[in-house]
C-alpha cells in the first residue's frame, strides 16, 4: 500500500483544517480535487479514513495514517535540512503532563534551546491523556502514565513521581483539629480540595489514602467541595496559602514540609510512574531530545 506525499500531505491538512474546503484554500486547488484524492487514499487502503462530520475526523486506521503522514513530513525537513548543510530551525513537539513541566523538564528544555539548538513544542496533557496526542502524531514524543507501547514508537520508563498528601498548618487548625491523633469523615467532607483539573486522578487516589490513614469507610456520593486550579505552580501556591488539601510532588513540598508550613494528611506517599514515548525513527534530533529528557529525569525523579 502506497500514498504519495502529495495524499499524505492532504490527509494531514485536512484533518488540522477540519474541513476539505480549508484544505483546498491552503493547498490552492478546488475542494472536490482535496476529496478525490482522500477517496483515493481510501480506495487504495480499503478503509474509510475520514469521519465526514464537522469538523472532519480520522477514524481509527485514519489515525496510524496521520501519524505516519506527519512522520513522512518530518523526516523530510530534517533529510532537507541534513543535505543542504544549513542548520535551520529544528523543533520537536512533546506533549507533557504539568507536574513534570514544573518541576524538572524546562532544564531538558534550556539545554536542547542553548546548546543543541533544538525547540520544544511543549503541548500540556495530563500524563494519562497525553499518549493520545502521540497517537495522532500531533506530537513526536510523550510524557505519559501509560506503559503500553504505541504502535509505531518506542517506550522506556523515565523514572518515579512521588506525591504527598498536604496542607497548611493554618488549613489543618481550621478543618482538621484534632490531627495528628484523628480525623472525621464529616471533616474530610466539608474541608475543599484542591483539584487540578476533571480529568485529573490524583485528588481521588490521595483521597483514598487519606481514609486508609484514619481507618475511614468511604460513602457513595460523598466527597470534599473541590476548586480547580489548572496550572501546577497556582495549584501549589493554592495549597501553601490554606485554600484547600492537595497532592503536590515531593520537588513541590518537601522544602515546606521541612520548615513545618505543611502537614502530610497521610504516611503514604503515592508513587506513580512516568515513560518516555516517542516516534520509532531514526533521527538524530529525537535521539538528542531523548538524551536530554533521560539526564534531567534522572536528577529528579525516583529509579
Amino acid at each position: 500500500m502506497r500514498f504519495s506525499a502529495e495524499q499524505l500531505r492532504t490527509f494531514v491538512l485536512v484533518v488540522e483544517y477540519g474541513t476539505f474546503e480549508a484544505a483546498a484554500d491552503v493547498l490552492m486547488v478546488s475542494p472536490s480535487a482535496i476529496s478525490q484524492r482522500v477517496k483515493a487514499m481510501e480506495q487504495t487502503a480499503g478503509r474509510v479514513l475520514i469521519k465526514r462530520t464537522n469538523p472532519v475526523a480520522p477514524t481509527e486506521t485514519g489515525e496510524i495514517v496521520l501519524r505516519v503522514a506527519r512522520q513522512s513530513e518530518y523526516l523530510s525537513a530534517e533529510l532537507e535540512r541534513e543535505l543542504g548543510g544549513v542548520g535551520g530551525e529544528r523543533t520537536i513537539a512533546i506533549a507533557v503532563n504539568a507536574d513534570s513541566l514544573a518541576t524538572w523538564l524546562l532544564d531538558a528544555v534550556g539545554r536542547l534551546a542553548q546548546e543543541d539548538r533544538i525547540f520544544c513544542d511543549l503541548r500540556r496533557e495530563g500524563e494519562q491523556y497525553s499518549s493520545a496526542l502521540l497517537r495522532s502524531g500531533e506530537v513526536m514524543a510523550a510524557i505519559t502514565s501509560d506503559p503500553e507501547q504505541i504502535p509505531g514508537c518506542s517506550v522506556e520508563k523515565l523514572g518515579m513521581v512521588r506525591y504527598w498528601t498536604v496542607a497548611s498548618t493554618d488549613f489543618v487548625a481550621r478543618s482538621f483539629p484534632q490531627l495528628p491523633s484523628g480525623l472525621t469523615l464529616d471533616q474530610l467532607n466539608a474541608a475543599p480540595a484542591i483539584e487540578y483539573d476533571r480529568k485529573d486522578v490524583g485528588q481521588k487516589l490521595s483521597r483514598e489514602l487519606v481514609l486508609a490513614e484514619f481507618g475511614l469507610e468511604d460513602v457513595a456520593g460523598m466527597e470534599s467541595p473541590s476548586i480547580y486550579v489548572p496550572s501546577s505552580p497556582d495549584y501549589a501556591r493554592a495549597v501553601y496559602e490554606g485554600i484547600g488539601w492537595g497532592i503536590l510532588p515531593a520537588a513541590q513540598c518537601e522544602y515546606e514540609l521541612g520548615r513545618g508550613r505543611l502537614v502530610k494528611l497521610a504516611s503514604s506517599p503515592l508513587d506513580m510512574p512516568l515513560y518516555w514515548q516517542r516516534w520509532k525513527i531514526s533521527s538524530e534530533v529525537l535521539d538528542t531530545v531523548t538524551a536530554r529528557v533521560y539526564d534531567a529525569a534522572r536528577r529528579v525523579l525516583a529509579v
